[in-house]
């Protein structure tokens, strides 16, 4: 049932199943012959392949459910009509929508994995204590990392899907990095506990994004904001404040933890960067990227915003 690895790491051989529960990615219960823990805490490669493949079927049987939808109802209005238009809005409502709010919804649940962060965002002082260290970077969190799986996933499906909408190289890009970044925290594993944020948390912004997208004029149907202008501008407002709570605050708070734990981890030597030290480079190279970038989208938003009341303001 078990080997042992270089002769000290007890390893189980798991088998090889769908993880379609959060109970399926913990093993925290699983002793070897001789009452060890396991090496690895996480499922087998062949299983989150399995598991990746599958919820990237369900994403394109529910888009194709949802395309059927709008069909039916394309006499509702003229811009229905329009195959591409349907075709746009099941990408967004069927997809995206699904998608981020499952990602957003996972990391709701988990968030009492990093409720420290929060808790020294409102002034508990001693709740990232730097002996923590360890434990923040380095514990295997099974509903992190069933985030990280559908995360993935997600991202192959959209990753295909701007490749057939002509989204452009950035959007391409964008995917294969969370691709990378997402894989890295599962496999060697490390991160769970800021992946909770960083791909289930902060999703709740796009995923209202997704949404407004759908009545942007180049991302979205074309003459649907104009058509839709109250509902457009609601989502517009909406999305501005879950950004800026999400995306400007939040997410430099973590980013800043995460590399400063990070830090600290290169800086002791510790053990456990065995194996991983160039998952964490690769992690934090990438956050460090996002997190400017999250600077230079608020500006965009705020200068969008005003564009927008302006115009609004003009037609009044």
């Amino acid at each position: 049932m078990c080997k042992l690895d270089n002769g000290t790491a007890p390893v189980i051989k798991r088998k090889h199943s769908l993880l379609l529960t959060k109970e399926s990615f913990d093993f925290s219960d699983e002793k070897t012959a001789d009452g060890q823990t396991p090496f690895t805490p996480a499922p087998t490669v062949t299983s989150s392949y399995m598991t990746i493949l599958f919820h990237v079927l369900v994403l394109c049987v529910i888009e194709y459910i949802t395309n059927f939808v709008f069909g039916k109802f394309q006499h509702v209005h003229p811009l229905m009509e329009v195959e591409k238009n349907r075709g746009i809005l099941a990408r967004h409502f069927g997809v995206d929508l699904y998608a981020l709010g499952t990602c957003a919804i996972l990391g709701l649940k988990n968030v009492s994995v990093c409720k420290n962060v929060f808790d020294r965002a409102f002034g508990r002082s001693n709740s990232m204590p730097e002996a923590g260290y360890e434990a923040r970077l380095f514990t295997y969190h099974p509903g992190a990392q069933q985030l990280l799986l559908f995360f993935l996933a997600y991202n192959v499906k959209n990753l295909y899907d701007s490749y057939v909408w002509e989204d452009g190289p950035e959007f391409i890009f964008h995917h294969v990095v969370s691709i990378i970044v997402a894989w890295n925290g599962m496999y060697p594993g490390c991160g769970h506990f800021y992946a909770i944020f960083f791909m289930g948390i902060s999703e709740i912004s796009t995923c209202i994004l997704s949404l407004l997208a759908s009545f942007d004029d180049e991302y979205g149907v074309v003459g649907l904001g104009a058509a839709f202008p109250i509902t457009k501008i609601v989502l517009g407002v909406v999305f501005a404040i879950s950004f800026i709570i999400c995306r400007a605050i939040l997410w430099p708070l973590f980013s800043y933890y995460i590399m400063k734990d990070s830090r600290l981890a290169f800086k002791v030597k510790s053990e456990k960067l065995e194996g991983r030290k160039f998952a964490i480079i690769v992690i934090l190279t990438i956050c460090a990227v996002l997190t400017l970038l999250q600077a230079v989208w608020l500006v965009q938003i705020i200068v969008q915003g005003r564009d927008e009341i302006m115009a609004l303001l003009e037609k009044s």
